[in-house]
């Protein structure tokens, strides 16, 4: 999951000192755990980036508050020592959120009940910098563009969908969006670099625009490093009740009394501003939001991953790299074969799912070499997954079938939840794989670290690795790696060998 900040930490006063190298200069100057570091040489500091900033001198003077006691410390330390220092939270000032209505926003997807931070709109591009989580660069201001300019803030993640201002604002669910290609091109002469996303939906933004759109980013390589293209994902909640099922409607979902009120910039309401004489191309958006969403088939899925391939050719020739990639989930439900590790280019959108699945499966083949021949004692284990990876993991699991004495299965879940249209295992669900663990008779399990949150503590639906376990009587571990796929088998042995003992 992308990285969810926690507000009760955002005050607005400083960043909280959570952890300090014991080895590092900030402790060996006298700074504790707990304390606020308010300011760096009189800069007052709005997050951490502005301290890596401020902190890059020989000698600093640190402004902290201490309980109700404030303290200044004048440190002398190599230019690129960071202090040791971590804070609690990246930001400090604000959560910049969300003034978009995108119709598939995930966040109006999801029913009430869930942790609160689950529902936070946030779309602040100090986020995208900092752990490439995609923003739409459409609540910037000047001081902004600034700041990002003289921080050299690179690369940024940009979330375009459509590089047609018109097409952007119906897939952005707002009437003023800026011009995408004009802020890309102020970036590049910044020197910041870019990595773009395009969310595709189903005879909407795959076709005619999304030509144009690759073509147009693509035209400002290299300011535009990678463009991936992800396939929408639509929960049974987006349009549950609710007819017709358009984006026309999807965005009316934003202005509804469950989201009009809640803890971000209130915007326009839709019918209201697309009547507005001053929106000028924006009133013709009324007709265009008039058309149905969903998700992708098979087939749909392999003419994507056709014209993006097609288009990877072109560019490998022209830069040496293929520039613009499908997402995982694309060659997955088409049922095309996962291209080599080098047509990813090292993978620069890997969180986003590109290469993924390619790198997991190369990592296999090398880890797999380490698997022990033989346990000491009959043993099993089962792999849990979403149904969409399932095929794939069918490899792993006869692998390990050849170890003699593991007995190991794979547990595609069905996301009741969510609806069986969400197919990823980062969207499982504990009280969906608890169930099917408890059924299937299994003694151990190895659950996806995707359907964890960013820290690996918590599922979408509140529970931990031990609430699973005991819940479902099944002992779980989370693995992503293959690496630790094998490790998990080689501890079963040595486990084995201690009982005999």
């Amino acid at each position: 999951m992308e990285y969810q900040p926690d507000l009760k930490k955002i005050t607005g006063t400083g960043g909280e000192i959570a952890e300090l190298d014991p080895r590092g200069t900030g402790l060996a100057a006298g700074l504790r755990l707990g304390d606020i570091v308010v300011s760096v040489n009189g800069h007052r500091l709005r997050d951490a980036i502005d301290f890596r900033f401020y902190i890059a001198n020989e000698l600093v003077e640190v402004a902290v508050l201490r309980g109700e006691e404030s303290l200044i410390f004048e440190i002398e330390k190599d230019e690129d020592d960071d202090l040791g220092i971590e804070f609690s939270e990246p930001l400090f000032d604000r959560l910049r959120t969300c003034n978009n209505k995108c119709p598939f926003c995930f966040l109006t997807q999801m029913p009430k009940g869930l942790r609160k931070t689950l529902y936070l709109k946030d779309d602040d591009y100090r986020l995208g910098f900092l752990y490439g989580n995609f923003v739409t660069f459409t609540n910037l201001v000047e001081e902004d563009w600034q700041r990002i300019d003289e921080q050299r803030l690179s690369p940024q993640y940009i979330s375009v969908h459509a590089t047609d201002k018109t097409a952007r604002a119906v897939l952005l669910g707002k009437v003023d969006v800026p011009n995408v290609i004009d802020q890309i091109k102020r970036l590049g002469e910044m020197g910041i670099q870019v990595h773009a996303q395009i969310v595709a939906m189903p005879d909407i933004n795959d076709g005619a625009l999304l030509h144009q759109s690759i073509r147009e980013l693509a035209d400002m390589y290299p300011i535009v490093e990678t463009i991936a293209v992800v396939p929408v994902g639509l929960t049974k909640y987006r349009f549950e009740g609710k007819r017709p099922q358009s984006i026309k409607t999807a965005i009316e979902i934003h202005e509804g009394p469950d989201w009009i009120d809640a803890n971000w910039e209130r915007q326009p309401l839709w019918e209201k501003a697309i009547k507005s004489e001053d929106l000028g191309y924006c009133s013709r958006l009324g007709a265009a939001t008039d058309v149905p969403m969903r998700c992708y088939n098979a087939e749909e899925a392999g003419r994507v991953v056709d014209i993006i391939e097609a288009y990877q050719t072109r560019y490998n020739e022209l830069h040496g790299c293929s520039l613009v990639y499908p997402s995982d989930e694309f060659y997955l439900l088409s049922n095309r074969p996962l291209p080599a590790a080098e047509r990813y280019d090292g993978m620069p959108q890997y969180s986003n799912g590109v290469g993924m699945t390619r790198d997991f499966l190369d990592g296999w083949q090398k880890a797999q070499r380490k698997l022990p021949a033989k346990l000491n004692a009959p043993t099993d284990v089962a792999l849990i997954c979403g149904t969409l990876i399932a095929p794939t993991l069918t490899r792993i699991v006869e692998r390990l079938n050849r170890v003699d004495g593991l007995s190991a299965r794979l547990l595609p879940v069905v996301n009741q939840f969510f609806g069986e249209t969400v197919t990823v295992s980062g969207l499982l669900m504990g009280q969906d794989v608890i169930p099917v663990l408890r059924d299937s008779g299994a003694t151990r399990a190895l659950l996806p670290r995707v359907m964890f949150d960013h820290k690996g503590e918590l599922t979408i639906d509140n529970m931990t690795l031990s609430d699973i376990t005991n819940a479902s009587g099944v002992a779980c571990v989370m693995a992503s790696e293959p690496d630790e796929v094998v490790r998990y088998i080689k501890a079963l042995t040595r486990i084995e060998v201690t009982v005999q003992e």
